[in-house]
């Protein structure tokens, strides 16, 4: 267990600097985004196994990870998919969200912590903050969640189905991306339903498929534009 926590956060941190590399060498709104929420995954799995190894979750290392974690794993790995096809309208949305970000930072950072609520000291749950209402972190991760994970594999779909003839290399990247957002809910959904142990698994292979995808849809969307 410890072993594949290693092997997430490795590799999380990996990927979120070659997609940084990626943006730094050739500048684009998808890789800006893909490598924020690679960012915010390689955080959120990092506070994971700090939590574990030391046995209990700190409240810095709760909040950072329920932040990052729990509250936005996929929203900006969604906008980088939206950005893939409509850079005007991720930017666009981004700024519609920014305020609701905001928000959510605050409660994630104000709200009262009881970790004594977790069924174990280390478990990465939302229960230590409380039940969900407006004022409480845990209703906010519905909608970030929802979104982040439409975007990321309808719009995926979507433009798989749109580019398989017209530019398969790009259809076969998105459709990587959507892969990986299947396995990165799937994941979620188990770990939220009572279902443990496979969250490090599921999140590691669910990244690699995502970067694996977005080099070749990236490599598609240079060509067509004629660069190399």
């Amino acid at each position: 267990m410890v072993l594949l926590s290693f092997l997430a956060v490795a590799l999380s941190w990996a990927l979120f600097a070659l997609t940084l590399g990626r943006y730094r060498l050739r500048p684009s709104p998808h890789n800006a985004f893909y490598a924020l929420g690679l960012l915010f995954f390689a955080l959120a799995v990092s506070a994971e196994l700090l939590a574990r190894l030391q046995g209990a979750w700190s409240p810095f290392l709760y909040r950072l990870w329920y932040f990052t974690g729990a509250m936005h794993g996929v929203t900006f790995l969604g906008l980088g998919s939206l950005a893939l096809l409509n850079p005007k309208a991720a930017r666009g949305l981004l700024l519609l969200l920014s305020p609701l970000i905001l928000y959510g930072f605050y409660l994630v950072a104000t709200a009262p912590l009881d970790l004594a609520r977790l069924p174990e000291p280390y478990t990465p749950s939302g229960a230590a903050f409380p039940p969900p209402g407006l004022t409480s972190p845990r209703l906010w991760t519905i909608p970030f969640n929802l979104l982040g994970t439409l975007l990321l594999a309808g719009v995926a779909l979507y433009t798989t189905l749109l580019f398989w003839k017209k530019n398969p290399l790009r259809a076969q990247g998105t459709a990587l991306i959507f892969l990986a957002a299947l396995v990165l809910a799937s994941t979620s959904t188990l770990n939220r339903l009572g279902v443990v142990g496979l969250e490090e698994a599921g999140r590691a292979f669910g990244v690699a498929l995502l970067y694996l995808g977005v080099v070749l849809a990236d490599r598609s969307v240079r060509y067509a534009a004629g660069r190399p």
